[in-house]
C-alpha cells in the first residue's frame, strides 16, 4: 500500500512539473540567477540580466529569495513574485515583497528583466514625493521603471518652480535704504535696511557689497548675512558691513541680496500642491514652443 502511494505521488510532481508552462520555468530561473548576482554583488551580470536597474537610485539587498508565483498576464508578459531575505551588517532581518517581469527576447527566450514592482524604494529619490504631489507620478504608474522615468519630469518642474520662487524673492526682497563710506586704510564701511513684501519667512538672505571705481569698473566686492535668523514676512531688517580693504580708488558702490537656492529648493519639494501642476507646466510650455 505504501509503495502505491508513493508510485502515486511521484506521478503526481511529474505530471505537475510536466503541466508547467515552459517559459514560466524559465522566468523563474532567470529570477533565480538574477537575485543570485544580486547576492554576490556582481553588478555586471545584474545590469545584464535587469538592464534598467542601472538607472535606479538603489536597490534592495539580498541573501536568498522564496519564489511565491509566476504567471502569465498576457500572450507574452510574465510576472515572478518573491519574497526577498536580507539581513543587514548589523543583524537586522528584512524581508520583502518583489515582483518582476519579463518579456521575451528576440529568440523568444525569458532571459531578461524588462520592469520590476518593489526593487528599489522610492523614498530614498528627493523628488519622489514632490513627483507624487504635482502629478508627475500618475496612480497607473505603479512600476519601478514607469516611476523612475517620471523623475526627470519632477526636476525640470521642481527647477521651473525654483527659478520663479527666485524671481519673487528678487521682486519682493528689497534693500530699501543703505549708505556707505571710506574708513581708515582703505576700508569701508556701511548700513542698510532690508524690507520683506513677500509672504515667505525666509532665512539666510545674504547681502553683496561691489565697489567700483569713478568710471565704473569693479574693484571688489564682499558679502554676509542680512541676519542669521529667519527674515519674516513683512518684516524689516537692519545690518551693517565693514570691508577691510576695497582701494583709494573706490568712489561708487552698489548693492544686491542674494538667496539660498537650497533653502528655496527645499521650500518647493516639501510644499502642498493640488496635483495638477505638471499637467499645467506642460501645457504653459507647448503654448511657448
Amino acid at each position: 500500500m505504501r509503495n502505491n502511494y508513493l508510485t502515486i505521488l511521484f506521478l503526481a510532481l511529474i505530471l505537475s512539473s510536466c503541466g508547467k508552462d515552459q517559459k514560466l520555468i524559465d522566468s523563474e530561473n532567470t529570477t533565480l540567477s538574477f537575485f543570485k548576482s544580486v547576492k554576490e554583488g556582481n553588478e555586471d551580470l545584474m545590469k545584464k540580466t535587469y538592464p534598467n536597474i542601472s538607472t535606479f537610485d538603489s536597490y534592495y539587498k539580498s541573501d536568498s529569495i522564496k519564489i511565491k508565483e509566476s504567471k502569465l498576464l498576457n500572450d507574452s508578459l510574465i510576472s515572478v513574485s518573491v519574497t526577498n531575505y536580507f539581513t543587514n551588517g548589523f543583524g537586522k532581518k528584512s524581508t520583502k515583497d518583489i515582483e518582476l517581469y519579463l518579456l521575451p527576447d528576440s529568440l523568444k527566450t525569458y532571459t531578461k528583466i524588462n520592469d520590476s514592482k518593489g526593487m528599489t524604494d522610492h523614498n530614498e529619490n528627493e523628488l519622489y514625493s514632490f513627483a507624487v504631489k504635482t502629478g508627475c507620478i500618475k496612480k497607473n504608474d505603479t512600476t519601478d521603471v514607469q516611476i523612475n522615468e517620471k523623475y526627470l519630469d519632477a526636476y525640470l518642474l521642481s527647477r521651473s518652480f525654483t527659478v520663479d520662487k527666485l524671481i519673487d524673492f528678487m521682486t519682493d526682497v528689497k534693500v530699501v535704504d543703505w549708505s556707505w563710506e571710506s574708513g581708515y586704510g582703505g576700508s569701508a564701511s556701511g548700513k542698510g535696511i532690508v524690507k520683506n513684501n513677500s509672504t515667505f519667512d525666509i532665512p539666510k538672505v545674504k547681502y553683496k557689497v561691489t565697489y567700483k571705481d569713478r568710471s565704473g569698473n569693479e574693484i571688489t566686492s564682499d558679502d554676509g548675512y542680512v541676519t542669521y535668523d529667519v527674515l519674516r514676512a513683512g518684516s524689516s531688517e537692519s545690518f551693517t558691513f565693514y570691508t577691510s580693504y576695497v582701494s583709494s580708488r573706490a568712489s561708487r558702490a552698489s548693492i544686491s541680496l542674494d538667496f539660498d537656492e537650497d533653502m528655496i529648493k527645499k521650500y518647493v519639494l516639501e510644499a502642498d500642491y493640488n496635483g495638477d501642476e505638471y499637467e499645467t507646466y506642460k501645457s504653459e510650455k507647448l503654448k511657448s514652443e
